[in-house]
């Protein structure tokens, strides 16, 4: 009796000790932003529309538009060193992702024209 009952208790305690992976974290508090928060307001001539993590590359990918003056490919072109320093500072000095940075999950933008939703304007991996 009391090997079933120790064989029970110990069944019981391996399968409650399951702890989340960053990955599956990423993956569930990238699905948990999308529907709490997406689409986000308009910052900076700026929205997000999804926040996805992709296991196969192991990397978050933000999907935003832009709006406005900067939803035109030639100011986007014309500015895109601009950008992607500007998103990559934002990244590092991002306390709240900073356990995925130290884990090696990568971060992606992928910015589409809120006129054209299907034109990309802007991508960028990190």
């Amino acid at each position: 009796m009391k090997k079933i009952l120790f064989s029970v208790l110990a069944l019981l305690s391996l399968s409650a000790c399951h702890h989340e992976t960053i990955e599956e974290r990423a993956e569930r508090e990238a699905q948990e932003y999308t529907q709490k928060v997406c689409p986000t307001p308009v910052v900076n001539f700026t929205r997000t529309d999804s926040l996805v993590f992709d296991k196969a590359t192991n990397t978050l990918i933000y999907y935003c538009s832009f709006t406005d003056k900067m939803d035109d490919a030639k100011i986007v072109d014309a500015n895109k060193q601009k950008i992607a320093d500007g998103l990559r500072e934002g990244l590092l000095n991002d306390t709240g992702i900073k356990t995925y940075r130290e884990a090696g999950i990568h971060f992606k933008y992928v910015v589409h024209s809120d006129k054209t939703p299907k034109k990309v304007l802007f991508q960028e991996a990190f």
